[in-house]
């Protein structure tokens, strides 16, 4: 457990127990105590071994009380989706559902770059994608999608690529299929990079910064061209 100083953003277990009491009025410091002793809020400690708690604490027990209060949940399922919540997830109230991904890191109609701290399991990634086991496996073979270090979970541009191949398959196209695609976005993402090695290097206090917007401008550039290229052949096979 971390341990921190004393800081004025940080509450004690008293204070907490006050922020709270107006909408749980059965609410303890005993009951509190027992969350935590069942993993379900982990607050923070001075170097003296009191408790403090953050607001991202104070939600999270504002949560697990109403879940007790108006759904009746066991700790086991609510602790369930505390552990959902923390890695992205968007839990269902519904005990027989899933925690599912939130919609908008799997519409097609965004796929950036920007990155989430969302982390799925296998079955999860399957459940909010489509893809089946099979297509998961192969595309993990052919280096499309990637499971994290941890060996346990996917973070959300699998998610999306997933999504994406899933659709693909539709129309009969399966991962193997594919392979020329992450080969070929390898070769980009390295010619890309070249050209903003220079202002990368740069000792200007914003390189970095500068550097990675001119990456994704390249990018979305080269997004363009090969839409046109491809969409422009496919018209001439029509024609």
């Amino acid at each position: 457990m971390a341990i921190v100083s004393k800081r004025s953003d940080l509450l004690t277990i008293g204070e907490v127990l006050n922020q709270v009491r107006s909408e749980f009025d059965d609410i303890s410091i005993s009951k509190i105590r027992f969350l935590e002793a069942e993993g379900l809020i982990v607050p923070s400690r001075t170097k003296s071994g009191y408790r403090k708690f953050s607001s991202a604490d104070v939600d999270k027990l504002r949560y697990i009380l109403r879940m007790q209060r108006d759904h009746y949940l066991p700790l086991k399922v609510i602790k369930e989706h505390i552990e959902a919540i923390d890695r992205g997830l968007k839990p269902e109230i519904d005990e027989i559902e899933k925690p599912k991904v939130p919609s908008v890191l799997v519409d097609l109609n965004q796929l950036g770059i920007k990155k989430s701290n969302i982390r799925v399991t296998r079955e999860e990634l399957i459940a909010n994608t489509s893809i089946t086991d099979q297509d998961l496996k192969e595309s993990e073979d052919y280096g499309l999608i990637k499971v994290l270090a941890d060996k346990r979970h996917y973070d959300d541009i699998a998610v999306k690529t997933a999504r994406v191949i899933a659709a693909l398959s539709g129309f009969g196209l399966e991962p193997r299929h594919l392979k020329f695609l992450k080969s070929g976005s390898d070769r980009e993402s390295s010619l890309i990079k070249q050209v903003a090695s220079p202002m990368s290097r740069s000792k200007r206090p914003d390189a970095g910064e500068q550097a990675l917007e001119m990456m994704r401008e390249i990018s979305n550039l080269t997004n363009q061209l090969h839409f046109i290229l491809v969409s422009s052949t496919l018209d001439e096979e029509i024609l």
